[in-house]
């Protein structure tokens, strides 16, 4: 750490021909460096990295990464396909693969933890490199055009736009119940809505997305979690990921008029829920016998009950008067508009009660929640690339010359 390489690495980077052959390689020893010891005492490279503002060394080190990470994406599906023969590849899987050993084994592709390092890194010390994650690079799929003629549209590294990261985690959700299940992961990917949610509140950012993938998605995992309550409650406290639903639908209840797209969207929710009235009822059920009975649970179900009032209140100010416009116009089962056309003309009697704290969130610290994790990835990272690493692309004394060169 005496001698700093860190110019010559942003250099690699901002340079095409030099990007082309050693890129990779820059990116993952930034990552290293960035984590040596930085737990221990201060880390210049920390330092520097944070405070790089040069747009053509932001964008090649995001060029590098997101060609790391597609070539993942091809392995990943290519895997899929000769096993299963369908098709599944999304950058989900592959976070998912990350922490889950048997979904690793069963595709034998190895996931590039040294990238997904550097990717945490950046984004997370670098607020310039946000930036380039959410412009557009129509030439970063060069090298990899499809045979196929397709539309043509402006490209975003990495999926990066708030309805690319919602549509992540909602492929994230629904492809990822199972015996194993990951929790924390579950725990982060609702923790992430609920910030996004919370930024588009506060900046009144009202973001056409079709949301309705979104709370189907997240009632789904409340069934989940329903119906594997006591497999699940023997190794998590399920409690704490449904609270977290809970409180998201709270969120669009609440403050929905200040960031969906349309007054319908806030119509479509209030369906969505009608429409699923049996999981939050079963839900209630569930917490309130647990909350009611003396056990290490009581008090996290104690609060998913509280946060239930309003979607029971709803439910039980909806429902009757739904029955009642059924059964007055001699309809057995009502359609989409029709329900609808119910909630809307019953707003100004619904009462709900307000509930705080449901735009606040703990803000993300690495240390000291997360210092372990880091710590096996880093050595993890560390033993494959001296397992890996080969100078035989160029002689020693030929990249000698060429760093001997960079200023």
């Amino acid at each position: 750490m005496i001698n700093s390489i860190f110019e010559a690495i942003l250099q690699i980077l901002s340079d095409v021909s030099s990007r082309a052959q050693h890129g990779y390689d820059a990116v993952v020893l930034l990552a290293l460096l960035v984590n040596y010891r930085k737990y221990e005492s201060v880390n210049p490279y920390i330092v520097k990295l944070s405070i790089v503002d040069d747009e053509p060394t932001l964008d090649g080190m995001g060029m590098v990464i997101h060609h790391a990470l597609t070539e993942y994406n091809r392995q990943y599906k290519d895997k899929e396909e000769e096993n299963q023969g369908g098709f599944f590849s999304t950058l989900s899987s592959m976070v998912g693969s990350m922490f889950i050993a048997d979904a690793d084994e069963k595709l034998s592709v190895q996931t590039n933890e040294a990238i997904l390092l550097a990717l945490y890194e950046a984004v997370h010390l670098n607020r310039n490199f946000i930036t380039v994650l959410a412009q557009s690079h129509p030439e970063i799929d060069m090298a990899t055009t499809p045979a196929t003629p397709v539309p043509a549209s402006p490209t975003t590294p990495l999926g990066t736009t708030p309805p690319s990261l919602d549509n992540l985690m909602v492929e994230f959700i629904i492809t990822h119940m199972m015996k194993e299940f990951p929790m924390d992961l579950y725990v982060r990917c609702v923790q992430i809505i609920h910030k996004l949610i919370c930024y588009q509140k506060k900046c009144r950012i009202r973001m056409h997305y079709t949301w309705r993938e979104l709370w189907s998605a997240l009632i789904n995992l409340l069934k989940f979690l329903l119906s594997n309550e006591t497999i699940l409650l023997a190794k998590h406290n399920i409690f704490q990921l449904a609270l977290q639903v809970v409180n998201l639908f709270n969120m669009f209840i609440t403050y929905g008029d200040t960031f969906l797209p349309t007054p319908s969207s806030y119509d479509e929710l209030y369906y969505e829920i009608i429409r699923m009235h049996q999981v939050f009822e079963n839900l209630y059920c569930m917490v309130l016998r647990v909350s009611t009975n003396a056990g290490q649970w009581k008090e996290p179900a104690s609060k998913v009950t509280h946060a239930l009032v309003n979607v029971r209140a709803i439910i039980n100010h909806f429902n009757p008067k739904i029955e009642s416009y059924a059964a007055v116009n001699h309809i057995s089962q009502l359609s989409e508009d029709q329900v609808l056309e119910v909630v809307r003309s019953n707003y100004d009697t619904l009462t709900l009660k307000l509930q705080d704290g449901l735009d606040q969130f703990e803000r993300y610290s690495e240390q000291p929640r997360e210092a372990g994790f880091f710590k096996e990835l880093v050595r993890s990272i560390s033993l494959n690339v001296r397992k890996n690493v080969s100078l035989s692309t160029m002689s020693q004394d030929v990249l000698l010359k060429e760093f001997s060169l960079i200023s």
